[in-house]
């Protein structure tokens, strides 16, 4: 029986996919929340290899053209004749009943969409670009990466200028956490801007599987993430060098790990520092099968962080900054441990290894936050072979 649903479409830099970095997982969440109630199209604007590389498959018709960067600002999209030749052919005839752009570097793009689909057209910024770039610039002066900074706050002030045209041409505009949305719907009502600002929170697909028992062994403090994103650097780091040395001070005998793709270099600088490396994989099950918690000590990036999520998931007790919680609701001693200091960290840590009844009771909180908010159910999706 033909699909009578309306038609959505999907504008996006990455394929969506539910075990890819965060940016293909938000691509995730939008194909899901879109297919649920339409015929979804995605189409990807690649300007890279892996960008067009997923391990799940997209609900509706997936199409990947071949883009290029403009440069300045870093990430954003080239829009040139050809790109806008294969566009044309990848448009369907009919309207659309939603348009969502995910990501503002795609924005000038949306202007070539045809003009009966402009006033539905929504956009999602994910994060605070601006406010992002700013913390990354932070991160490249503590690493002492002058350049990297002054080309990080140049973007900020350039991404800044994005958002603020995005509130005048946009009906809507979606951020992950409510702390940005408030922050933009201030400077929107100030602007007397149109767009009406509106929090699409961050969400993982379900279901939520029976927390795994932790395996056999010492126990274990465990960081997830993709090592060569600067903030996840400088978490495994911070890691190594000041957290994990107190920690041990703590809690003889306990193991720290880091998974995820990290370059040589940095790989070398964690086994130095007695990190265990557990490389990269999907989902990295594995990886939090063994690990008695989770840790997200990051000081940088933007929008909410799927590795807080996933460690809830995985049914793991954590301990995060408050940089990392950013967006998620969640409290303190509620679903996590908090704490924004090498020191703080530490002792939530041995706390947490110290007292499986609180870990447990953290879970449990966590699991139901996770449930309420942050879980996308993905059965009886329609889902293309081809993909």
């Amino acid at each position: 029986m033909a699909d009578s649903r309306p038609l959505a479409v999907l504008l996006s830099p990455v394929r969506p996919d539910a075990q890819g970095v965060g940016l293909a997982r938000r691509a995730w969440m939008w194909a899901m929340a879109l297919a649920a109630e339409h015929r979804l199209l995605t189409i990807v604007f690649a300007t890279y290899a892996a960008a067009a590389e997923g391990a799940c498959p997209v609900p509706g018709q997936l199409r990947v053209l071949q883009a290029r960067q403009a440069g300045a600002p870093q990430d954003w999209l080239g829009v040139d004749d050809d790109l806008l030749a294969q566009l044309k052919a990848a448009l369907p005839d009919e309207p659309p009943a939603r348009v969502v752009v995910f990501r503002l570097y795609l924005m000038d793009l949306a202007q070539h969409l045809p003009a009966e689909w402009q006033a539905r057209i929504e956009l999602d910024c994910d994060d605070l670009e601006s406010r992002t770039r700013n913390s990354l610039a932070w991160l490249a002066l503590r690493h002492e990466q002058p350049s990297q900074a002054w080309a990080h706050i140049r973007g900020a002030r350039a991404y800044r200028a994005a958002e603020n045209r995005a509130l005048q041409q946009f009906a809507r505009v979606h951020v992950a956490a409510a702390e940005d949305a408030d922050m933009l719907g201030r400077r929107g009502q100030r602007m007397q801007a149109q767009a009406k600002v509106s929090v699409a929170a961050n969400r993982i697909a379900g279901p939520l599987p029976t927390p795994m028992p932790v395996e056999a062994g010492p126990p274990r403090v465990l960081f997830v993430g993709s090592l060569g994103y600067l903030p996840n650097q400088d978490a495994a780091l911070w890691l190594a060098k000041s957290i994990a040395p107190r920690l041990r001070r703590l809690v003889p005998g306990v193991e720290v790990a880091v998974a995820g793709a990290a370059s040589p270099d940095l790989i070398v600088q964690l086994e130095r520092a007695g990190l265990v490396y557990l490389g990269a994989e999907a989902g990295f099950s594995a990886a939090y099968a063994r690990a008695s918690l989770a840790i997200a000590p990051l000081r940088g990036g933007g929008g909410t962080k799927f590795k807080v999520l996933e460690a809830w998931l995985h049914g793991r007790p954590v301990v995060a900054t408050s940089h990392a919680c950013r967006g998620l609701g969640a409290v303190s001693g509620n679903q996590l441990l908090m704490a924004d200091s090498a020191t703080g960290l530490a002792k939530a840590c041995a706390r947490l290894l110290a007292d499986t009844r609180l870990a447990a009771l953290l879970v449990t909180r966590a699991r139901a936050l996770l449930t309420d908010g942050f879980l996308l159910p993905t059965s009886g999706l329609p889902f293309n072979d081809d993909n």
